[in-house]
Protein backbone atom coordinates (compact mmCIF):
# COMPACT_ATOMS: atom_id res chain seq x y z
CA UNK A 1 0.00 0.00 0.00
CA UNK A 2 1.31 3.16 -0.96
CA UNK A 3 1.82 6.18 1.45
CA UNK A 4 -1.26 7.98 -0.13
CA UNK A 5 -3.47 4.79 -0.10
CA UNK A 6 -2.89 4.29 3.46
CA UNK A 7 -3.37 7.93 4.19
CA UNK A 8 -6.63 7.73 2.33
CA UNK A 9 -7.61 4.52 4.07
CA UNK A 10 -6.91 5.91 7.70
CA UNK A 11 -9.23 9.11 6.94
CA UNK A 12 -12.13 6.57 6.07
CA UNK A 13 -12.01 5.18 9.77
CA UNK A 14 -13.68 6.84 13.33
CA UNK A 15 -10.40 5.90 15.28
CA UNK A 16 -10.30 5.96 18.51
CA UNK A 17 -6.75 5.21 19.53
CA UNK A 18 -3.93 7.60 17.98
CA UNK A 19 -1.41 5.51 16.52
CA UNK A 20 1.72 6.31 14.64
CA UNK A 21 1.82 4.13 11.17
CA UNK A 22 5.17 5.23 9.86
CA UNK A 23 6.28 7.63 7.33
CA UNK A 24 4.61 10.40 9.08
CA UNK A 25 0.93 9.28 8.78
CA UNK A 26 -0.83 8.89 12.19
CA UNK A 27 -4.25 7.83 12.86
CA UNK A 28 -6.61 10.82 14.14
CA UNK A 29 -7.40 9.41 17.48
CA UNK A 30 -9.96 10.65 20.42
CA UNK A 31 -9.09 8.19 23.03
CA UNK A 32 -6.25 9.76 25.29
CA UNK A 33 -4.14 6.24 24.73
CA UNK A 34 -0.49 8.14 24.51
CA UNK A 35 -1.85 9.75 28.18
CA UNK A 36 -2.68 7.05 29.28
CA UNK A 37 0.70 4.63 27.90
CA UNK A 38 2.35 7.50 30.11
CA UNK A 39 0.54 6.51 33.71
CA UNK A 40 0.63 2.68 32.78
CA UNK A 41 4.22 2.64 34.37
CA UNK A 42 4.57 -0.50 31.57
CA UNK A 43 8.36 -1.62 31.10
CA UNK A 44 10.40 -0.32 28.33
CA UNK A 45 11.11 -3.72 27.49
CA UNK A 46 7.95 -6.58 27.29
CA UNK A 47 11.22 -9.26 25.67
CA UNK A 48 10.04 -12.65 25.70
CA UNK A 49 6.68 -11.64 27.47
CA UNK A 50 3.20 -12.98 26.50
CA UNK A 51 0.89 -10.04 26.54
CA UNK A 52 -3.06 -10.32 26.62
CA UNK A 53 -4.89 -6.79 25.90
CA UNK A 54 -8.53 -6.99 26.89
CA UNK A 55 -10.77 -4.57 23.93
CA UNK A 56 -7.90 -4.00 22.22
CA UNK A 57 -10.07 -1.74 19.86
CA UNK A 58 -8.18 -0.10 17.16
CA UNK A 59 -5.12 -2.17 19.23
CA UNK A 60 -2.81 0.36 19.78
CA UNK A 61 -1.60 -1.38 23.42
CA UNK A 62 -1.21 -4.44 21.62
CA UNK A 63 1.38 -3.05 18.88
CA UNK A 64 2.99 -1.13 21.45
CA UNK A 65 3.40 -4.04 23.11
CA UNK A 66 4.65 -5.45 20.60
CA UNK A 67 7.18 -2.36 19.90
CA UNK A 68 8.54 -3.23 23.28
CA UNK A 69 9.42 -6.64 22.38
CA UNK A 70 6.69 -8.93 23.84
CA UNK A 71 7.08 -12.92 21.82
CA UNK A 72 3.45 -13.06 21.75
CA UNK A 73 0.38 -10.13 22.13
CA UNK A 74 -2.94 -11.38 21.68
CA UNK A 75 -5.80 -8.19 21.14
CA UNK A 76 -8.92 -9.17 22.14
CA UNK A 77 -12.48 -7.37 21.46
CA UNK A 78 -16.07 -8.09 20.59
CA UNK A 79 -17.92 -5.41 21.73
CA UNK A 80 -16.19 -2.49 19.68
CA UNK A 81 -15.04 -5.12 16.90
CA UNK A 82 -18.58 -6.01 16.47
CA UNK A 83 -19.62 -2.06 16.63
CA UNK A 84 -21.64 -2.30 19.47
CA UNK A 85 -21.81 0.89 21.53
CA UNK A 86 -23.02 3.26 18.70
CA UNK A 87 -19.55 3.10 17.23
CA UNK A 88 -16.63 1.07 16.74
CA UNK A 89 -15.50 -1.46 13.97
CA UNK A 90 -12.33 -4.01 13.88
CA UNK A 91 -11.70 -1.59 10.62
CA UNK A 92 -8.52 0.26 12.28
CA UNK A 93 -7.29 -2.79 14.11
CA UNK A 94 -6.79 -4.63 10.56
CA UNK A 95 -5.47 -1.75 8.68
CA UNK A 96 -2.88 -0.86 11.33
CA UNK A 97 -1.88 -4.43 11.56
CA UNK A 98 -1.18 -4.55 8.11
CA UNK A 99 0.57 -0.84 8.07
CA UNK A 100 2.47 -1.84 11.02
CA UNK A 101 3.62 -5.39 9.31
CA UNK A 102 2.84 -6.66 12.96
CA UNK A 103 2.20 -10.22 14.05
CA UNK A 104 -0.24 -9.19 16.82
CA UNK A 105 -2.77 -12.52 17.23
CA UNK A 106 -5.99 -10.86 17.33
CA UNK A 107 -9.68 -13.03 18.62
CA UNK A 108 -13.21 -11.83 18.45
CA UNK A 109 -14.43 -13.01 22.30
CA UNK A 110 -16.59 -11.09 24.67
CA UNK A 111 -14.87 -10.59 28.02
CA UNK A 112 -17.14 -12.95 29.95
CA UNK A 113 -15.71 -15.74 27.87
CA UNK A 114 -12.13 -15.06 28.66
CA UNK A 115 -10.34 -18.18 30.83
CA UNK A 116 -6.70 -19.87 30.09
CA UNK A 117 -9.05 -22.66 28.09
CA UNK A 118 -10.19 -19.84 25.36
CA UNK A 119 -6.98 -17.79 25.49
CA UNK A 120 -4.48 -19.00 27.43
CA UNK A 121 -2.11 -17.58 29.84
CA UNK A 122 -0.59 -14.56 29.93
CA UNK A 123 2.45 -12.67 31.81
CA UNK A 124 0.97 -9.52 31.47
CA UNK A 125 -2.73 -8.40 30.87
CA UNK A 126 -4.02 -4.97 29.64
CA UNK A 127 -7.76 -4.08 30.57
CA UNK A 128 -8.00 -0.60 30.18
CA UNK A 129 -10.91 0.92 28.65
CA UNK A 130 -13.19 -1.98 29.31
CA UNK A 131 -14.93 -0.79 32.48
Amino acid sequence: MTSDELKSAVAQIRWFHTIDLGDGIVTPGMGGNLVTLGRLGLPARLDGMSVLDVGAWDGFFSFEAERRGARRVLATDRFRWDGQGGWGSKEGFELARQALGSRVEDKRIDVLDLSPETVGVFEVVLFLGVL
